[in-house]
């Protein structure tokens, strides 16, 4: 009797923990914004936009169809990591790059002079924009090129005025920088450096736009 009666205890409560597994699943399904023990459910984006418009990224250096791979792994990682949907047309944002750099260096030659170990550095000027509203958003981290301040114009009427003192500097964009060693005597090759360097810059750019915690 007091076997039947435990098993009996056991089967509620399993039934109530499968019950309460599934309240809270369908809880986290139904409202994105949960938050359990300080830690939220929902993706750190700015939900409040829904579309966003990534142009073909400006290519300064000479490494041909550079700026179509890095574009196409961006548009990738948004559509995986962020709520948001990649449009051509009209859209709530914008985001623009310009690849700056990605020069090769022999970190390691074999005897012959030959490439043992090299890394790639891919350097990438962001910067995000609402549309909504026209202006800039400042990325969430990440070092930020500062232009030098306009200088001070002088007082048109009173020429010996004292002149203003000079507002803060006009929004620039990101520097974002990421590296990728390749060994060719270990089947790795520039290529596989290129691809694995630009995938990496991708994550790092769309990570950046995250709202802060």
């Amino acid at each position: 009797m007091m076997r039947i009666r435990q098993r009996s205890l056991f089967r509620l409560a399993v039934l109530v923990l499968v019950g309460v597994v599934s309240v809270l699943a369908s809880a986290c399904t139904a409202f994105d914004d949960l938050t359990v023990l300080g830690y939220k459910t929902a993706p750190q984006y700015d939900r409040s936009i829904r579309t966003v418009r990534v142009p073909i990224f400006e290519n300064k250096t000479f490494l041909r169809g550079l700026e179509f791979e890095l574009t196409e792994a961006v548009v990738k990682e948004i559509e995986k990591k962020t709520p948001w949907k990649v449009v051509e047309g009209e859209a709530d944002a914008e985001l623009r790059g310009t690849i700056v750099g990605m020069p090769k260096r022999v970190i390691l030659p074999n005897q012959l002079n030959e490439v043992r170990q090299a890394d790639l550095t891919l350097s990438v000027e962001v910067a995000w924009f609402d549309l909504r509203t026209g202006q800039p958003v400042p990325p969430r981290r990440g070092p930020q090129i500062q232009p030098p301040p306009p200088p001070p114009l002088a007082n048109a009427t009173d020429p010996l005025a004292p002149l203003p003192p000079p507002g803060p500097p006009p929004f620039a964009p990101m520097l974002v920088q990421r590296s990728a060693t390749f060994i060719p005597e270990l089947g790795e090759s520039y290529m596989s450096a290129r691809q694995k360097v630009v995938n990496d810059m991708a994550e790092q750019i769309v990570s950046m736009m995250e709202i802060p915690w």
